[in-house]
């Protein structure tokens, strides 16, 4: 009787395990690291901007840039 009720609830437990796990990822590991020109200097933010389209990688309508010195402009088609 045990074992038979452990063959029907081991199964079961293990795939609600594995689907656990596949959502236990973090959203920013998919996200690039650029700054936006602020009132009193650069502002970190985060953006997602890998696509095939070469434009200019926008965060609240502003110009993204790779470094807070604001010399490197980031676009959209980083690998």
């Amino acid at each position: 009787m045990k074992t038979k009720v452990l063959k029907s609830i081991l199964p079961v437990f293990a795939i609600l395990l594995v689907v656990g796990f596949a959502f236990a990822t973090e959203a920013d590991a998919f996200l690039n690291t650029g700054y936006i020109q602020g009132p009193s200097g650069p502002i970190e933010v985060q953006v997602d901007c890998e696509s095939e389209i070469p434009d200019a990688c926008l965060y609240l309508d502003q110009q993204v840039f790779e470094d807070p010195e604001y010399t490197t402009p980031m676009t959209k088609s980083q690998p």
